[in-house]
């Protein structure tokens, strides 16, 4: 069966096509060198900034909303991979919804990137995750 994320958007945003989030999923894990044909399911939620800020609290001890959160649940080649929490509300001008998805499919395939983001190896990669999924669109 081949890969494909589950869009689940609570917060009425409206403008994440499941075909393009899988999409954007997909060569994130590429990029990371991981086989996608033998990636498990991954699902996105799209969430109220009080949803995530309630589980930024219960997962991170953070008493404040944040733009995207990832879970893994059985890694990328067990049946679930995770799941990926995003507010729209809370995504900035820079970074919007689509380059979050990114970045929470980064997290699940095991990148971090500590307290400076712009610095980070998972910065450079994410950049260029964006950079071929918006060439290949054109």
């Amino acid at each position: 069966m081949p890969f494909t994320v589950a869009v689940l958007d609570e917060a009425g945003y409206g403008g994440l096509d499941p075909a393009l989030a899988t999409r954007l999923c997909a060569a994130a894990f590429s990029h990371r060198r991981f086989d996608v044909e033998r990636l498990g399911e991954l699902s996105i939620a799209l969430v109220e900034s009080h949803v995530i800020r309630d589980l930024n609290l219960r997962f991170r001890g953070k008493d404040e909303p944040t733009d995207v959160l990832s879970f893994e649940v059985d890694g990328p080649y067990g049946e679930m991979v995770g799941e990926v929490v995003i507010c729209p509300a809370c995504a900035s001008p820079e970074m919007g919804v689509e380059e979050l998805v990114v970045h929470g499919a980064l997290h699940l395939s095991g990148m971090d990137h500590g307290q400076d983001f712009e610095g980070s190896e998972m910065a450079l990669a994410q950049g260029a995750v964006m950079g071929a999924v918006r060439g290949a669109q054109r």
